[in-house]
């Protein structure tokens, strides 16, 4: 009996560390986003506020705001804190909550949307993604 304890708590720590290796971590983020966005200028301004296009706030992402800064991306978005950089008409965006990292996201403006994929926190080279996107609700004035 003992040894079965010993053993099962062996499997549950090795899960637990099998599932924190290669998650992007909160004090990677800013190198992260300047090396998968190439840091170009930007070419768009995306501060306003935003909704998951769908409407589907039971399951989607909810409403939220982002305040672009030069190429910089910070707000929410439905219960995560977003941090984000804009690199050309590219908008490479990190959802944390809790301090910790759950997706990635990877967007282009069409037609007045961000359309694009996001990604779980570790595939750091956005190559398994899923179809996302977000409508502008109102823009945010940031100049008199």
């Amino acid at each position: 009996m003992k040894k079965i304890l010993i053993a099962l708590l062996v499997l549950s720590y090795l899960i637990i560390i099998s599932c924190s290796i290669g998650v992007l971590k909160q004090n990677e983020i800013d190198s992260w986003l300047v090396s998968i966005s190439g840091n170009a200028s930007p070419a768009i301004d995306i501060s306003g506020k935003w909704h998951d296009a769908k409407r589907n706030f039971l399951l989607g992402w909810g409403e939220g705001y982002l305040k672009q800064d030069q190429n910089h991306v910070s707000g929410a978005i439905g219960n995560y804190n977003i941090k984000g950089i804009v690199s050309g008409e590219k908008v490479y965006l990190v959802f944390i909550y809790g301090g910790s990292v759950y997706y990635t996201a990877r967007l282009e403006m069409m037609d007045g949307l961000l359309v694009g994929n996001y990604f779980e926190a570790d595939d750091k080279t956005q190559s398994n993604g899923y179809p996302t996107s977000f409508a502008r609700s109102s823009v945010i004035r940031t100049e008199p």
